[in-house]
């Protein structure tokens, strides 16, 4: 399967992608410009709690974080607090993420989506650079196909 360029300025934002892939690195490099990647551990977030360390943490939420979904929607949605025109998010293991909460695990992918969404629809102003956020969901290849259909349902 040929996977390019994972870092696309356009759509799927969200690409749900084997953890054992063979991509060339010049197709899993990002664009140039100012980029900020966090990687997260999808084993890390069984439970909402994990989900809102994991971002606390590598994307350096701010002190006021609310500590639940909508908190964490307005987060994504805002980032003021890292300078960048690329935003990529990398979660290993995705196919875990609140794999025993499927609401909340609908919640938290509606939030990456509608967050993916929010900065596409984002205008252009003068003096301003449009901004990307793309999300990588690595998973297990026996759990791809049916991951991809779960996410085209949220």
């Amino acid at each position: 399967m040929k996977i390019t360029p994972l870092w696309s300025d356009s759509p799927p934002w969200i690409r749900v992608i084997p953890a054992d892939a063979n991509i060339p690195i010049i197709d899993a490099l990002p664009p140039t410009g100012s980029s900020f990647t966090a990687r997260m551990q999808g084993l890390e977030m069984s439970d909402a709690d994990g989900v809102y360390t994991q971002f606390y943490e590598n994307l350096r939420l701010p002190s006021y974080f609310g500590w639940n979904w909508n908190a964490l929607r307005d987060c994504v949605e805002d980032l003021s607090w890292i300078s960048a025109t690329r935003y990529h998010l990398i979660i290993d293991d995705a196919d875990s993420v609140l794999a025993g909460s499927p609401g909340e695990r609908g919640s938290f992918f509606r939030i990456l989506s509608g967050a993916a969404e929010y900065w596409e629809r984002k205008p252009d102003f003068p003096e301003k650079t449009k901004v990307t956020f793309c999300v990588l969901l690595l998973c297990r290849p026996e759990a791809c196909a049916e991951f991809r259909k779960e996410l085209a349902g949220i």
